[in-house]
């Protein structure tokens, strides 16, 4: 067998298992749907497993003429794709949307999506409450795994755990509130102003995702 029908059987084994996969996962879908099961795959046409390109493409889809900011976290070496748009829900105000690429894979692990005082000037954190409200109700009324659901906890760092639930694939929904400081809308004079902020997160995989990491024995 010549070098390049050994090439070309190779390539036409991996084409057949990436279409197998492919057909794998439409097929696990269909049947979360079936059920009435929830599916987490990601934020609206970008889904979970998306290169770069597919993760513009879905952005362009979504937000048309949104400008996408790129940068990498410095931490965690992963790529970002960053935008802000304008009431993603009504009269929510400004929230900036951040697309996850894993360190080793390249693909969407994450899409992180932000409101707050900082983001929108005049927003109150009453304002920003009831975004939260409508989100948890939303949440709330999808078929998360029972045993994974938490509404409405307290943390130790002030935040409130508004909404988390995973499907039955294990992916994620985290909506955290962080709670401004006691005091009213408007700061006196040489005082602060109050921040709040809201972060609803579609997670791949929370317990293993893709970031760098320092190797055992390494250090």
């Amino acid at each position: 067998m010549s070098s390049r029908t050994k090439f070309l059987t190779a390539l036409g084994l991996v084409l057949v298992a990436l279409l197998a996969w492919k057909l794998g996962v439409d097929w696990a879908r269909a049947i979360r749907a079936e059920r009435g099961e929830v599916a987490v795959t990601g934020f609206r046409s970008a889904h979970f497993g998306d290169t770069e390109d597919q993760v513009r493409a879905a952005i362009a889809r979504d937000f048309p003429g949104t400008d996408i900011q790129s940068s990498e976290s410095p931490v965690e070496k992963t790529k970002l794709l960053v935008i802000r748009v304008k009431d993603i829900l009504p009269d929510s105000g400004n929230a900036q949307a951040i697309y996850v690429l894993g360190y080793k894979s390249k693909t969407l692990m994450q899409v992180n999506i932000f409101w707050g005082t900082q983001l929108t000037p005049g927003l109150t954190p009453r304002q920003l409450g009831i975004t939260a409200a409508v989100l948890q109700a939303h949440f709330a009324a999808q078929d998360f795994v029972p045993s994974t659901i938490t509404r409405d906890k307290k943390l130790p760092t002030g935040a409130v755990l508004v909404f988390a639930g995973k499907d039955s694939a294990g992916h994620l929904v985290r909506l955290l509130y962080q709670e401004a400081a006691a005091g009213s809308d408007q700061p006196h004079i040489g005082q602060a102003a109050e921040i709040a902020a809201l972060r609803l997160s579609y997670i791949q995989d929370p317990k293993n995702p893709d970031i760098f990491k320092v190797e055992d024995g390494k250090f």
